[in-house]
């Protein structure tokens, strides 16, 4: 979410299983949008292809062809198709030549794109075939490289793929087409499209483009007017094995897997004998020694008749993939059942698997599963299946339920080691996210699921903990298949940067003109601006490219790097503006890339009041309406800017790297900022991978809206994008987020230590003492908060970052408190320690620091201790550590033990 009116209401949430046993209530600012309530103009005019023929203009159309069974109508791209259940009137003037020739002009280098409108006049086109010929001239040069999006391309995986195409009668089927000019290529270029629906004799589309003028700049890209950028549809920028900064290869020597931090050893099986960690407990360093993570094997069981069947397991192939990955494979048989396993690790901590289950003939089972023995050490905390993040229950049964829960996941784990398990079955689609998860929620895994009878036990067992996933009784059917996939993520995925914890210090201002973003940004000791949609310089929502923005969004980041201080822009997958002018092409794609949705019936908290008419009037039908954004000041005052729901997993990912790779040459821009997105993890290693390549020094921070609520369907936020953390770099845990919590909640909801991340606080601001127990604070700018500015001077007055972190989760740390509501954690120097100390009640607390002071290397007659006076923050006074401390209500200090000189 994004920029709010916080309105607070009370949510009881009618949680099943687990959490419901505890009758929770969830007090969250609920995000009432400040812009909704706000009316504005939309700012896009109708075009002469917005305006729908009368049918008296259709019927005497239709009379000069008679017989004719559907209609063909190039277009040129300035004037995108819009209308789908009629017939522009612009069309009905057109004579039979019209209907089968086109001519356009590009220049040299240019990516050309234009339109092929097919109309049905009276009854359904199936299975319409789309063939095209290269274009070429009278010198012998031929342009093959010509594309119709609709009709295939290449997939967010890299992989190519084919659409079947069909039209309703009376509806218009925009086909967008490119060309990939050649620069040295000039003249005029001839070629066919033709347009064949089963059962109907084909169209012959004669194409003409006269190449002239000079070698375009950047394929036409830096005009979004010519439509060019659609290439980025089929972009496979970044597709490659190559590992992201921070990350070692993969190694393996035979089923021994070796990745930064961590181990993986195969069994016969394929499936990890033991996953070892060597990260500290603090996340700060990688030691000689490993700990285990699992206490025994993971196995895939099958049971019939009330006993285990032994899988007798075959040859283990593998095909590495190095430096990023490896792959395996192998197959598990017992009689008539067998199974296929194939996995793969990657050099993030990720541990994909899928098991085909088949049969030779009909069998009944009691059950198939995945049982994970954790280490209990190393299942003190849990988040997932109904779980907030926290202190792991002693039994935990869950079921699935997926239009009332957002849940197919679970991570148990200690702070420097744990693991998490995702289900999904060959039905999976990737859910929207946020408060739209309603309207695109989970599909229950056919396997897992196996129509509710699935589900998840932990429970503690024999010095484990044990995690089963299990699916239930069911007849396995002669020549089914039944695939039982999981996902593994080995936490953490790499240490803390203290660098980027301590010394990465945001701008992030919520109003919509940026004309003193700089200055303020420099006066208060910020080093990176983060650029929000709904600005003067960045007005459209993940279309930070658009042409009347440009130049000024252009010259403010210039401006910013001659002042040392980075920019980045906010940019995301999940919602699309309708100003970016590619929207049109993307709708002619059906629902690949656009949700569809209950359009004008949808009702969110974003639309409490109903859906704005222009989203009726333009798109009519199958949209979810997203954000809206009102301008009240700036350049766009008086101006709205609407958005609709996007796809996950579709080719708008390669859509948004394409345009991240273009901004990173054209803007020089800093990083992005990510909010709520939609992506896989895939598309998150390129679009990390563009950042270092293109933008050294670039930075990725990622905000989430706290989906534990009825309207996210009750979903952990860092669970749910675990798999993004290991390419993030700051998180901001963001609205409806309650402080108040307990302090193994903040550790696993909030802080990112466990994963290997910092984080800073939203919600008003966060509390600043307890977020120093972490090593964080809140961000700058960002309304109703303090500023941080005073305890960042704080941190550079004291080398915070030079001073190693121990945080009260580790049970090695040299000063603890005896008040259990309250915490401690420290920065250890040679000669001096940090003391974060923070009162976890409302009301106060008294507290003696239980202090080692050989393992701090001190002695405590010969050291200085006080609280230094931090401006918002606390008073300065000198304090004796060996007595009692009184600590208010929500608050803390800062107290630095220094050795005398």
């Amino acid at each position: 979410m994004k920029k709010l009116l916080f309105s607070s209401l009370m949510l009881i949430g009618p949680l099943v299983y687990g959490q419901n046993k505890d009758k929770l209530l969830h007090a969250i600012d609920i995000d009432a949008i400040r812009e909704t309530k706000l009316t504005g103009y939309i700012g896009l005019a109708p075009t002469v292809m917005s305006k729908p023929a009368a049918s008296t203009q259709v019927t005497a159309f239709l009379k000069k062809f008679p017989g004719k069974k559907y209609f063909t109508f190039p277009e040129s791209r300035e004037n995108s198709i819009r209308l789908l259940d009629s017939l522009p009137e612009k069309w009905t003037n057109h004579s039979a030549a019209d209907l089968v020739s086109f001519k356009g002009v590009a220049q040299p280098g240019e990516y050309y794109v234009f339109q092929v409108g097919v109309y049905g006049a009276g009854q359904p086109l199936k299975n319409i075939q789309v063939r095209f010929s290269a274009l070429n001239n009278d010198k012998g040069q031929s342009i093959k490289e010509v594309t119709c999006f609709n009709s295939g391309g290449i997939s967010f995986k890299g992989e190519k793929f084919s659409k079947s195409l069909h039209l309703d009668p009376h509806n218009v089927l925009p086909l967008w087409f490119g060309v990939d000019v050649p620069e040295n290529y000039k003249g005029l270029y001839k070629g066919t499209v033709e347009i064949k629906p089963e059962g109907l004799p084909a169209t012959l589309i004669h194409i003409s483009i006269d190449v002239k003028g000079n070698i375009i700049a950047n394929h036409g890209y830096n005009d979004e007017t010519k439509l060019s950028r659609l290439a980025w549809l089929n972009t496979k920028v970044a597709m490659d094995d190559g590992l992201t900064n921070g990350f070692k290869q993969v190694d393996r020597a035979q089923k021994n897997i070796s990745i930064l931090g961590r181990t993986i050893k195969l069994s016969d099986q394929g499936l990890p004998l033991d996953i070892q960690t060597f990260f500290d407990k603090n996340n700060e360093l990688i030691l000689p020694k490993g700990e285990p993570i699992i206490a025994a094997p993971i196995r895939f069981i099958i049971e019939k008749d009330g006993r285990e069947l032994p899988l007798a397991a075959g040859t283990l192939k593998f095909e590495d993939h190095f430096p990023g990955s490896t792959h395996w494979e192998t197959k598990l048989t017992n009689g008539d059942i067998s199974v296929t396993i194939k996995g793969r690790a990657d050099y993030d901590g990720f541990i994909g698997y899928s098991a085909v289950v088949t049969a030779s003939k009909d069998i009944s089972i009691d059950d198939i599963r995945l049982q994970v023995p954790m280490r209990p050490e190393k299942a003190t905390y849990m988040m997932g299946l109904d779980k907030e993040g926290g202190f792991s229950p002693k039994d935990w049964r869950w079921k699935w339920d997926v239009l009332e829960k957002h849940q197919d996941e679970v991570w148990m784990g200690a702070v420097n080691g744990g693991l998490k398990l995702k289900l999904k079955g060959k039905n999976y689609q990737r859910q929207l996210v946020n408060l739209y998860y309603p309207f695109g929620p989970l599909h229950e895994p056919e396997s897992w699921g196996n129509g509710h009878k699935g589900g998840v036990d932990i429970y503690e067992q024999e010095k484990t903990v044990m995690i089963k996933a299990y699916s239930g009784e069911r007849t396995l059917k002669k020549g089914e298949t039944y695939q039982f996939d999981a996902e593994f993520l080995v936490t953490p995925f790499k240490l803390i940067n203290k660098d980027i914890q301590f010394n990465d210090r945001y701008y992030h201002s919520d109003i919509d003109t940026t004309s003193n973003t700089i200055r303020l940004a420099q006066e208060h000791g910020a080093n990176i601006i983060n650029i929000h949609h709904k600005k003067d310089i960045y007005p459209f929502l993940d279309y930070p490219m658009a042409n009347d923005n440009v130049p000024d969004l252009k010259a403010f980041i210039d401006s910013s790097h001659t002042k040392g201080i980075k920019t980045k822009l906010y940019y995301t997958t999940r919602e699309i503006s309708v100003n970016a002018p590619e929207i049109w092409a993307m709708r002619a794609l059906g629902d690949e890339i656009i949700y569809p949705g209950p359009g004008m019936a949808t009702r969110t908290l974003v639309n409490p009041n109903g859906v704005h008419p222009w989203l009726g009037q333009n798109l009519k039908k199958d949209f979810i309406p997203g954000w809206v954004a009102t301008f009240t000041s700036g350049k766009y005052k008086g101006r709205q800017d609407l958005s609709i729901l996007t796809r996950p997993d579709s080719r708008l990912n390669n859509f948004f790297l394409g345009g991240l790779e273009w901004m990173c040459k054209e803007l020089n821009i800093d990083g992005i900022y990510m909010d709520d997105l939609a992506l896989d993890r895939e598309t998150m290693q390129r679009t990390r991978k563009i950042l270092e390549r293109d933008r050294p020094g670039a930075k990725i921070d990622m905000h989430t809206w706290n989906h534990y609520n009825k309207y996210a369907k009750w979903a952990s936020s860092l669970n749910l994008y675990m798999d993004m953390l290991p390419y993030i770099d700051h998180l901001w845990v963001g609205e409806a987020r309650d402080y108040d919590r307990s302090s193994d909640y903040w550790l696993i909801e909030v802080s990112g230590v466990p994963f290997g991340l910092s984080s800073q606080m939203l919600n008003k601001g966060g509390n600043p003492w307890r977020g120093m127990v972490f090593g964080i604070t809140n961000r700058l700018g960002w309304f109703k908060a303090k500023t941080p500015e005073y305890i960042w001077k704080f941190w550079d007055d004291y080398h915070i970052e030079k001073k190693q972190m121990i945080g009260f989760w580790n049970d090695e740390i040299p000063v603890k408190t005896d008040n259990k509501k309250t915490e401690a954690t420290i920065y250890k120097g040679k000669d001096e320690v940090i003391v974060a100390l923070a009162n976890w009640t409302a009301e106060p607390q008294k507290c003696k620091l239980k202090i080692d002071w050989k393992a701090l290397g001190l002695s405590p007659d010969q050291v200085t201790a006080e609280i230094p006076e931090i401006k918002e923050f606390q008073d300065g006074r000198s304090i004796n550590v060996e007595k009692e401390i009184n600590l208010e209500g929500e608050k803390g200090f800062l107290i630095v033990i220094k050795r005398k000189q």
